[in-house]
């Protein structure tokens, strides 16, 4: 970039942070939201916080759901550098200033796009305000689901360099937007790549760099995806059947994205369904500016066909299940894991800012005055809209503790089971408290099922379970201590988080010593009574788990359809014995040195490249 171009960013990134003021440098606020960002974002980045802090690696949660892998899913966004800010900062402003950067990424990014394609300086801010402010972006802060925003910001980036043939750079950006924490983004975006390219005259040379590209980026994010991608085999969304017809694109939300708000917001209170329907759904548009420009370059366009293709795509397939091609599609993996059909829009709005880019290439006739009015226009009208979105909040009435949970369940190795009825069972992360229940965006796909069997009827959602039941033996069994609600704290002995059984999987009382040391390892230490056939472990069963009896490996097989046991050698009874029970995900150190050879490979590419340039 030039001086002239670096000036004109500069003002752009002070006229967005002054936008974003009122949030940012207000001590303590975070940015508005309908409540993701506390009852999902802020736990997980708590516990990736506190566990690099201690100076560990968080491999697995144990406070929600019995127990499910952490670093192999993917929002927890283990591997993403902005997520290393909740180690220095309170987790939720340190989750505000990762979307005040996200938003400025973003729009940095589509400036250097257009700047590279062609476009004037004047239509290189007209364009980035139209994707950094549009309701794509923008919403995502007031839904409170930061991964998505930051999957979103790195679009402009993959663009910049796939169509700018800088494979390598392009491999790490798709990596970056993968670790991001938001692989749907990643799909939806690749799949659009295709299509264009499918529909471009150098179809073949662009096609390859895309495949060139992803392959490196899926080497650089070995860390990553293999362990969600085995976290998804294990996981409900095996068994799922496709996207939700909840956040599917109606005819009608099209409305809102050329005008938006019209259809009601749950600001004004006028949207008449869920405040996350309106996120997904009326989350399209790039402002009037950009609409007008993109009218004139569908006109005025001489190659029309793949920003059109693209779109048409983008609409179809946002419709999901309302739309019978759609429909079928959404029903194949890895398509099918994208429950939320609506996101497909990424692809119309994309082709909206393509065919704006087409119509300013013609603008240069215009005086720089009225170019740069254009551009003050296009911010200041997108700036209007999106003010009520972008206002600030307090998060402590969200994320206070309650004293009374701190000091008698905080730290404990049992379980509770939080009320169906309290907002957030995942405040249970914050607390260290092992919940039953919780919210997630997948999860174990034992765990209906044994909900199921305490509830006596299905208690699990696509991503809650919401168990109620109090007192069973099945709750007995899995260590739950303690029922949490409204009205206060109930107490019961339940069997130890660790037992021992006889053959026919009786229960065999008998002192047994439990240490936990952290989230993801245990330490038994006692004598086997007799007839002691099993040594049972309340953890969910995952692989990665391994156990050591008396220093020796130990084979674990299931207990009671989710847990964990292992046998016991025959004249065990009465010798006191040592086991030890240790997460560390499947082929950690392989994945290690893999990713490690990845990067050093893509480091010493990008300083040659960059001594070269």
């Amino acid at each position: 970039m030039s001086r002239r171009d670096l000036l004109v960013l500069s003002v752009w990134c002070a006229a967005l942070l002054a936008l974003l003021c009122p949030v940012w440098a207000r001590p303590g606020a975070v940015f508005f939201n309908h409540g993701d960002l506390y009852t999902y974002h802020a736990p997980l980045r708590s516990l990736t916080a506190s566990m690099l802090q201690s100076g560990r690696l968080p491999f697995w949660d144990p406070y929600i759901l019995l127990g499910v892998p952490h670093a192999a899913n993917p929002q927890a966004a283990l591997f993403y550098p902005p997520t290393l800010l909740s180690s220095f900062l309170p987790v939720a402003r340190a989750l505000m200033w990762d979307q005040v950067f996200h938003l400025l990424w973003g729009g940095i990014g589509l400036f250097a796009l257009c700047r590279a394609q062609g476009l004037d300086r004047a239509a290189a801010a007209t364009l980035a305000c139209a994707f950094a402010l549009s309701p794509l972006l923008v919403y995502r802060v007031t839904a409170g689901i930061p991964t998505l925003l930051a999957a979103l910001a790195w679009t402009p980036w993959l663009w910049l360099f796939w169509l700018g043939g800088e494979t390598g750079f392009f491999a790490a950006a798709a990596a970056l937007q993968l670790l991001s924490g938001h692989a749907q983004f990643l799909a939806v975006n690749a799949a659009g790549m295709a299509l264009w390219a499918a529909a471009h005259p150098r179809r073949v040379a662009l096609l390859r760099a895309l495949v060139a590209g992803y392959l490196g980026a899926a080497a650089l994010t070995a860390i990553q995806w293999i362990l969600t991608a085995q976290f998804l085999r294990l996981s409900v969304r095996t068994g799922w059947s496709g996207a939700n017809s909840l956040y599917a694109l109606k005819l009608s939300d099209l409305a809102a994205w050329v005008v938006p708000g019209i259809l009601g917001t749950p600001l004004n209170g006028r949207w008449a369904s869920v405040p996350s329907e309106f996120y997904e759904r009326c989350a399209g548009g790039v402002g009037f500016v950009a609409l007008a420009l993109a009218a004139f370059g569908l006109v005025r366009s001489r190659r029309r066909a793949p920003a059109a293709l693209l779109g048409a795509a983008g609409i179809l397939l946002a419709m999901g299940p309302r739309l019978p091609p759609a429909r079928a599609l959404e029903a194949l993996p890895p398509f099918s894991y994208l429950r939320t059909p609506a996101r497909w829009g990424l692809l119309a709005n994309w082709a909206a800012l393509l065919f704006a880019g087409a119509g300013a290439m013609s603008w240069r006739t215009l005086p720089r005055g009225a170019r740069s009015l254009a551009a003050a226009a296009s911010f200041l009208l997108l700036a209007a809209a999106d003010a009520p979105f972008l206002r600030p909040q307090d998060p402590g009435p969200f994320l206070a503790a309650n004293q009374r949970v701190v000091e008698e369940l905080a730290g404990k190795s049992e379980r509770v089971l939080t009320d169906p009825a309290l907002a957030n069972p995942n405040k249970s992360i914050l607390y260290r408290v092992r919940d039953v229940n919780g919210y997630e965006a997948f999860y174990l796909r034992g765990v209906p099922a044994w909900a199921a069997a305490v509830q006596g009827a299905p208690a699990a959602d696509a991503s809650r379970v919401f168990v109620s039941r109090w007192p069973s033996e099945e709750l007995d069994r899995a260590g739950v201590v303690a029922r949490l609600s409204s009205f206060g704290i109930e107490w019961r002995k339940p069997w130890p988080m660790a037992d021992f059984l006889d053959s026919s999987g009786a229960r065999l009382e008998a002192p047994l010593r439990i240490y936990c040391d952290g989230p993801q390892r245990w330490r038994l230490r006692g004598r086997p009574p007799q007839g002691a056939a099993w040594l049972t472990l309340a953890e969910s069963g995952y692989p990665g788990w391994r156990a050591w009896l008396d220093g020796r490996p130990a084979r674990i097989s299931a207990w009671d359809g989710i847990f964990q046991k292992i046998r016991l050698p025959p004249g065990a009874a009465g010798e006191e014995i040592f086991v030890t029970f240790d997460f560390r995900p499947t082929a950690w150190p392989l994945l290690c040195a893999a990713a490690a050879a990845a990067w050093s490979m893509w480091l010493a590419w990008a300083l040659r490249r960059v001594e070269t340039a």
